[in-house]
């Protein structure tokens, strides 16, 4: 298979959509340092995602597609009545066991996390496993850009997402997924995910299913 996407940008909104502005700042920062090296897509919901979609028939065939995830954290990421972003973690996490024997270079993973907010709070079932980009200076209530403030660490994303993508190109053929098919995990499962990687056991996850932000 082909992939369509470098990469499939996976965050929690927070309250009053706050976290956007700065996400997608973020983004278009990536995008340049990209679009200078690729003609492939940075997949990101606001410009894939249209009224009356159906999320599940198009959120998950756009991350099977993305070479790799970028996992914007704060604290609300598992959020135990929103569980959007653990479905999406848990599917790239499924998506990765079965591609990184496809990599030549066995040490890159495909989930590249990046930290605004808790670091402190990020989970061990992460923290020991991957290293992450810490963000974390970024003032909210400054209008200043994470694109200019860290455009040396975003550069260096783009350069990895890129070494992935020419390593999963070169083993297209062998990939097994069909993403026209390929669906997020359930909620069910996504619970069971948040309780794994937090350590701890959680309420009955019930969610509102009206939108991506839910």
């Amino acid at each position: 298979m082909e992939f369509d996407y470098c990469c499939f940008i996976s965050y929690p909104h927070g309250q009053d959509d706050v976290l956007v502005p700065f996400v997608n700042d973020l983004v278009e920062g990536l995008k340049i340092e990209i679009g200078a090296q690729s003609r492939k897509k940075v997949w990101i919901d606001y410009e894939f995602l249209r009224g009356g979609y159906r999320l599940d028939e198009e959120v998950g065939p756009g991350l099977c597609k993305s070479a790799c995830m970028i996992l914007i954290y704060t604290p609300l990421y598992f959020d135990t009545d929103h569980t959007y972003c653990a479905r999406e973690l848990k599917a790239m996490q499924d998506l990765e066991e079965k591609r990184l024997c496809l990599l030549r270079d066995k040490g890159k993973g495909l989930i590249i996390p990046i930290i605004l907010r808790g670091e402190k709070r990020f989970p061990e079932a992460l923290k020991e496993k991957r290293l992450y980009y810490r963000f974390t200076d970024i003032e909210f209530n400054n209008p200043e850009k994470i694109r200019v403030k860290y455009a040396k660490e975003i550069k260096e994303i783009a350069d990895y997402i890129m070494d992935v993508c020419e390593m999963l190109d070169e083993a297209a053929g062998k990939t097994p997924h069909d993403c026209a098919k390929y669906c997020l995990p359930s909620l069910d499962d996504a619970k069971r995910f948040i309780e794994v990687v937090l350590k701890r056991k959680i309420a009955e996850v019930v969610v509102p299913f009206v939108g991506r932000t839910e």
